[in-house]
């Protein structure tokens, strides 16, 4: 489906009017050649602002989603496997009765999986009464036998995918009931959206989402044991590899509570604790976003990584609700959609009011007839999701692949689903040509409390425009679209929906103060270390290339001596050390935009962006943003001739703005701790090694001089060192006077003795009184320190004391990171039969 290109004549509106027309079927905006119920009010706006106005919302959408770091897959060591967040403008738009029938169709939907949830975990009387074939159950990998029995079996959060059918009427794609993804970007869709259409968002009567995390916060914080006052609630996710790590993220950060890993938990007692150095917290609900197998590799998946041993156990216990429930991604299972409708008879006695597509198991007989039979027109699904099977349109087979299927089914047809295609409704896309339509799915979301169903009054659209492909779906680059709901109800349309008055107070109490685990602690001091490193090194090389471009073609002069010096001081700082036969400006520019090398800036801004998206949810959201623009200005370096000097400039913008936004909106509590104690451990480490490498060394006075200036320069100290000389308020010499100003001087924010006061500050936040004294002992040493003696005849006395000075600071990172940093060993597989027999 390609949009056909417009008239000069012809608006947008008509062109896509046109192509819908000749595609035939459902579309969300036309009904016939009428506009549909509460669609004018987009299509008006589209009408005023024409094809132009289109393109710069899409241009706009996405220059917001590379601000705010919206993503789609995680992120690695040295790797990107991810994509930007592709939004269009255009929201798809649902009228206040359609939703409301809408919403009465999944608070029903809800109540039904719960009820089969609680039978096939308890009695089994479906199975028993075969309303539901064994093996469709007992049969399905997401069946957890060790969660069988478990008491409190609450699906709190639920996701349910929709299409309209040929007829308009929503139709149930799939159920999400295991971890659902993708609130979190429904709230992303939602905040772009408004920005780019901000005149229509603020003028229509829309229901707000915000309202809806609240009761999700609360509902979570409900699903806790009854004699538990304050939960504690966390969100458990695989980390930032996963593809949906921003939506983890984000989720934390709207709910308010700790995005954690597996190595921040541990289970003594029966009880799951958050692991921490200074005390442990308990956790009493835990929001899920690791697959059920690989929770526990005690009793599940015994080589995963990714979960906590003894968890089960834990929810047997009753010490710690799930959710979901380990065990309710059988609910996900393509196999019980066949035998829904009689099971909605048997459980509510009612008939599905949100029907799915027509469905065929192929383990029994007669169905698996129907489908082999027309293997031309069905959908064939397995009944278990996963990376090996997926769906297969036969339309889209040619024969040798319709063969191939029919062989796969029929040696396993109790893998095997049929199902009717449901056409799907098209929404307009907004694409260079114009309008394009594109086939559309949508997914709500849900929540229940100890009495209710809330649903969000809005969720996630995604629309395919790929003609050629029936799939519609992130992992295969479908285009997200924002959900207006109509609502008739101004008062409340920005309001909270769902949680009943009384219940608001409780979400100020839900939280107490979280313990650090370590894996937050240490990440958040590679945040500030890796944002120092980058900082100052860019610094340190925006000098050299300065001194390059003024003295490189003239060699033998003083000028090209001190560039020398710094070029070859700027190497040993960082460690990128010059290839055979690289002139000093290829070796500045190997310094900084290569991302796979240690010690160039980019490695340490990358790094940067590894650690923040660690915690997410510990930073401010100002900070993506900034990050983004950073990324951008590294990844466009400069012609082979232009200088650094721009390039440079631009980094330390935007790692300038990262440190105001760190220091302005951070909470001066542990977390800050750890983070300022990584810049200062950083900066002090960084200042005892340019003087190291640049002042320890005698030269002729001229040249002494100017390398003195440069490092001062590259420190940030050159101001007040002239202001100083000139006044008479400090040393006369330079190089007593870079000395002061850079390593005695406690009241220069540059200068190591400031870093060490700094330090001790950070590790009373983190409440170790050890370290403490330790960071005191180190600056007594530094006052102990003479100017004189330091600088006197060869210089040994300096080289001696940058030496100590940086050994003890070494140690005093080093001690810091055994005392907060430690993680978990990684688990290891057992092989054999152990325990006995049972």
């Amino acid at each position: 489906m390609t949009a056909a290109a417009s008239s000069p004549t012809e608006g947008p509106l008509e062109a896509y009017r046109a192509l819908v027309q000749g595609l035939g079927g459902v579309d969300e905006w036309y009904d016939d050649d009428r506009v549909r119920p509460g669609q004018d009010l987009v299509t008006s706006a589209v009408g005023s602002i024409g094809l132009p106005g289109l393109l710069d919302a899409r241009a706009e959408s996405r220059r917001l989603v590379e601000d705010d770091g919206i993503r789609y897959g995680g992120l690695t060591d040295e790797v990107d496997r991810g994509r930007s967040w592709v939004i269009d403008p255009l929201p798809v738009v649902i009228g206040t009765e359609e939703w409301a029938a809408l919403e009465r169709g999944l608070h029903q939907r809800a109540e039904l999986l719960q009820l089969v949830l609680d039978d096939l975990y308890g009695d089994r009387l479906l199975l028993r009464d075969r309303v539901i074939p064994a093996p469709v159950v007992l049969g399905h990998p997401d069946f957890v036998r060790a969660a069988d029995g478990i008491a409190g079996q609450r699906l709190v959060v639920g996701a349910t995918d929709l299409a309209r059918d040929a007829g308009g009427r929503w139709t149930v794609m799939a159920d999400k009931t295991a971890a659902p993804s993708g609130a979190g970007y429904a709230m992303a869709n939602r905040r772009v959206t408004s920005r780019v259409l901000a005149e229509v968002h603020r003028d229509a009567s829309l229901a707000r989402l915000r309202g809806w995390f609240h009761t999700m916060a609360a509902a979570l914080g409900s699903a806790a044991r009854v004699d538990v006052d304050m939960p504690r609630v966390v969100l458990l996710s695989p980390g930032a590899g996963s593809e949906t790590a921003y939506d983890q993220g984000f989720l934390a950060t709207l709910l308010g509570f700790p995005l954690v890993e597996a190595d921040d938990l541990s289970v003594r007692g029966g009880r799951l604790w958050i692991r921490s150095s200074a005390r442990r917290e308990e956790v009493d609900v835990v929001l899920r976003r690791v697959d059920a197998d690989y929770c526990d590799p005690l009793e599940l998946r015994s080589d995963s990584q990714l979960g906590i041993a003894g968890l089960v156990e834990a929810t047997r216990r009753g010490s710690v609700r799930m959710a979901n429930p380990l065990g309710a991604g059988v609910l996900e299972n393509a196999g019980l959609v066949a035998f829904l409708p009689e099971v909605a008879h048997r459980l509510l006695g009612e008939d599905l009011l949100l029907p799915s597509a027509t469905t065929w198991w192929c383990g029994d007989s007669p169905a698996r007839s129907h489908v082999l039979a027309n293997l031309d027109r069905l959908v064939v699904k397995p009944v278990a999701r996963g990376p090996v099977l997926s769906a297969r349109f036969g339309w889209e087979l040619d024969a040798a692949g319709r063969d191939d299927l029919r062989r796969e089914v029929e040696a396993r047809p109790w893998a095997w689903v049929g199902q009717e295609p449901v056409p799907m409704s098209t929404a307009p896309v907004v694409t260079p040509g114009g309008l394009a339509p594109g086939r559309l799915v949508l997914r709500t979301f849900g929540v229940t409390d100890s009495e209710h169903h809330h649903v969000m009054p809005g969720g996630l659209a995604r629309v395919n425009t790929d003609a050629s492909s029936s799939l519609v779906s992130s992992m295969s680059g479908a285009i997200a679209k924002d959900v207006w709901v109509l609502s008739d109800d101004t008062a409340g349309v920005g309001g909270w929906r769902g949680a009943p008055p009384e219940a608001q107070p409780t979400l100020v109490r839900l939280q107490r103060r979280v313990a650090v685990a370590p894996r937050v602690a240490d990440n958040l001091y590679w945040v500030g270390r890796y944002a120092e490193r980058a900082e100052g090194t860019a610094r340190l090389l925006r000098v050299a290339d300065d001194l390059a471009a003024d003295h490189a073609q003239r060699p033998g002069t003083p000028g090209a001596t001190t560039m020398e010096v710094m070029v070859q001081a700027a190497a040993a700082v960082t460690g990128v050390q010059p290839v055979q036969g690289q002139g000093p400006v290829d070796h500045l520019r190997s310094m900084v935009g290569d991302v796979t090398r240690t010690g160039t800036v980019a490695h340490a801004c990358h790094r940067l962006v590894l650690a923040a998206e660690s915690v997410r949810d510990q930073l401010s959201q100002d900070i993506w943003h900034i990050l983004s623009r950073l990324d951008r200005t590294l990844g466009r370096p400069p012609s082979p001739r232009a200088p650094l000097r721009p390039q440079l400039d631009n980094v330390l913008e935007s790692l300038l703005a990262v440190a105001g936004v760190v220091h302005e909106s951070m909470v001066r509590d542990q977390t800050w701790g750890f983070l300022d104690g990584g810049i200062r451990v950083e900066r002090a480490q960084h200042t005892l090694a340019l003087l190291r490498a640049t002042l320890t060394s005698e030269r002729p006075p001229v040249i002494d001089g100017q390398v003195t200036e440069a490092v001062l320069e590259a420190s940030e100290s050159i101001i007040t060192h002239r202001r100083r000389t000139t006044s008479g308020e400090g040393p006369a010499w330079p190089l007593h006077s870079a000395t002061s100003l850079l390593l005695l001087d406690g009241g220069n924010p540059r200068s190591v003795a400031f870093q060490v006061a700094r330090l001790g500050e950070a590790l009373r936040l983190a409440g170790d009184a050890t370290l403490v004294d330790r960071c005191d002992a180190l600056a007594a040493l530094l006052d102990s320190l003479d100017l004189d003696e330091l600088c006197a005849g060869d210089r040994a006395a300096l080289g001696d004391a940058l030496g100590t000075v940086g050994r003890a600071l070494r140690d005093l990172s080093g001690e810091l990171g055994t005392r907060y940093f430690g993680r978990k060993p990684p688990s290891r597989v057992l092989l054999g039969q152990w325990g006995g027999q049972r």
